[in-house]
């Protein structure tokens, strides 16, 4: 959600009078060029400060670039030119972690599945909502958004902030299969977090049919978590529309 924002320009005014700043998001569509400060000149500072919407909930910085000018040149001039840039960096409540089980001993194989985090001791979504319960294979983790990291985790489990983002989504085809003819699903579930609400969500799989899941996630937050007799696929598709 955008937000009203202010970018303040610090400059050195060799001229009296009024000075134009121009600006405009960097490289995307015309300079706004209606804010005016009137400077004393002679070497003098001035500033200005000017109004900007900007998305505190993005991952990705927005950059700002513009310039300085005094009124006596024409606003379709160049000449007297200062250039300036400026960079927006969000710092997002809801940050996409890792959570990860690694017991003390080795894992055997099949590698065991860890105590399992009931939805009350997981906490909720950035969104208020309730968690899943979460079980978590030895040396695999699954992916939640979160505003903090979950107290009193099982031994063996970590939380560690991801360099992913809970803002950006991509549709991707989950399928998973027995492993075997003789083999099922049971035990085995698929978490990610849902575009749009960031909720982390759990499928649990059963039977002895594959089951073909189109899902759109919060890029590379899709974990699967199988038992031996499963094995599954993670295809991207296409952005989320």
């Amino acid at each position: 959600m955008l937000t009203p924002a202010t970018i303040t320009v610090n400059f050195t005014a060799n001229y009296a009078g009024p000075h134009r700043i121009c600006w405009r998001q960097c490289g995307v569509g015309s300079y706004v060029c209606t804010n005016i400060v009137e400077c004393a000149g002679g070497g003098n500072a001035c500033s200005i400060t000017i109004s900007v919407m900007v998305d505190p909930e993005s991952c990705d910085p927005i950059c700002f670039e513009g310039y300085i000018q005094a009124t006596c040149n024409p606003e379709s001039s160049s000449e007297g030119q200062v250039p300036w840039t400026a960079t927006f960096t969000p710092n997002p409540v809801c940050k996409l972690y890792a959570l990860r089980y690694d017991p003390v001993a080795p894992c055997v194989n099949p590698p065991q599945l860890g105590p399992t985090i009931s939805a009350v001791d997981m906490g909720l979504n950035c969104n208020g909502t309730s968690r899943p319960e979460v079980s978590v294979y030895c040396e695999s983790e699954i992916y939640l958004c979160a505003s903090s990291i979950i107290s009193n985790l099982p031994v063996g489990y970590t939380m560690t902030l991801d360099d992913g983002c809970c803002y950006t989504c991509d549709r991707y085809n989950v399928v998973v299969s027995p492993n075997c003819p003789s083999c099922i699903l049971d035990g085995s579930a698929i978490y990610y977090v849902e575009c749009g609400t960031r909720e982390l969500k759990k499928i649990d799989l059963s039977g002895d049919q594959t089951e073909t899941n189109e899902i759109c996630a919060v890029t590379g937050s899709i974990s699967l978590q199988l038992t031996t007799e499963a094995t599954g696929t993670i295809t991207p598709i296409a952005p989320c529309t």
